[in-house]
Parts: structure tokens; sequence; C-alpha cells
């Protein structure tokens, strides 16, 4: 897993203090503009998220691939996958999200949210260019939709507000828009809990086959 220091959290909390003070009619026409990420000004946000917590909204700020989400479905299980083109471990979940992706394609959206692209050393800021070229790269092996952000406003209201500071770190949103689990994409706990999120779903909204014996792992 790759770390995310201290410094930056401090750096968001006070971002999230100083956001709050300055929410004025200019920075909610920002919003309608299509500038949104995180989560809506007008939408209370409790200080803890955590598993039966309701999914924050998700508004990031571009989509480096797939069709853009708008809103959370009933119905329909979403994974956020936050990671970083810098980040060996995330880079290391791709294929076996694209691979789930593929498994439970019509039950599950799975999105790469970077949130946490760095800044050049010579201080250029090339964030978006890098994270738009590397999903570019990659190409049929990331085949599952990617947004990007510069200002973490959605990475405060997920990563923050669960209190983790590493990635890949992914949550699953169950057909009922509560988070059903937090951590590794990595760890077996993470396609367990995302199968149990899709066998919870109402009979009438699954659209899965069961998978053929090609496709067990």
């Amino acid at each position: 897993m790759c770390g995310i220091s201290k410094s930056s959290f401090l750096l968001l909390g006070v971002g999230v203090i100083a956001a709050g003070l300055a929410f004025t009619p200019v920075a909610t026409s920002t919003a309608l503009a299509g500038e949104k990420a995180g989560v809506k000004p007008d939408t209370p946000q409790s200080k803890k998220l955590a598993v039966g917590s309701n999914a924050p909204e998700f508004y990031p700020a571009k989509w480096l691939k797939g069709e853009p989400v708008k809103s959370f479905e009933p119905g329909k299980v979403y994974v956020v996958e936050f990671w970083a083109t810098w980040c060996p471990p995330c880079r290391e979940s791709i294929p076996h999200l694209t691979e789930l992706q593929k498994k439970f394609k019509d039950n599950v959206t799975i999105i790469g949210m970077a949130s946490s692209e760095r800044v050049s050393k010579d201080g250029k800021d090339d964030r978006f260019a890098k994270a738009d070229k590397f999903v570019k790269d990659q190409g049929d092996k990331m085949n599952y939709r990617v947004a990007y952000e510069a200002d973490r406003k959605v990475s405060k209201a997920w990563l923050s507000a669960a209190e983790v500071d590493y990635i890949p770190a992914a949550f699953i949103v169950g057909g009922d828009g509560k988070i059903v689990w937090i951590g590794n994409p990595l760890e077996p706990a993470f396609e367990t809990n995302l199968k149990g999120a899709v066998d919870a779903l109402p009979v009438d909204k699954k659209n899965d086959k069961k998978p053929s014996n090609s496709e067990k792992r």
C-alpha cells in the first residue's frame, strides 16, 4: 500500500474547515456550472465514514475513461477505488479490477478515482496529463471507468472521512447506497464482499448470469 502523509491530511483538514466557512452563492454557482466535486455544498456529511454509512455523493472534476457516473443508482453496486500512477500496488490492482468489472459487468460499476497525483519536481503541474496518458497507455488492461481530480474534494469526502491514509483503497457501495466494505482491493476480502453485495441485491434487480467454469477462480 502507498501511504498518504500526515501533513497532507492536516492540509486536507484545514481545507475542509476553510471550505465550510467559504460557502457562498458564488461557490454554489460554480458547482452548477459543472465544477462539482466531492459532496454537494448543501449535503450534510457525517464526521466519520464507515461501513453502514450512506455513501457520499460523487462529483469528480473530470473523467478520463468511460461514461460519467452522475449518481449511485438504487439496485446497483459501485466500487470507488482511490489510486495514483506513482503507486506500485495501485498499478498491481488494475488487472484484478478489470477482471472483476468483466465478471460482474451487469451489476457492478467500478470507478478508479485518481485523487493523489503529484506535481513534478520542477513545479510543473502536469498531474492531469500524466494520469490521462497513463490511462490511455493501459488501454483494455484498465477496462473500467476512471475519474480525476486535482483539489482532493472527493478524497476528503471519502478517504479523509473514513480515516484511510493509504492507497489503493476501495469502497464498495451496496444497492441501497450504503458503504458495504472499505479496504485494500488486493485483499481477498474485497472480492468476497463485492460478491456478497451483488448477492444481496433484490432478485428483480439482478441481471447477471452465473459464471461459467472458465470464469470461476
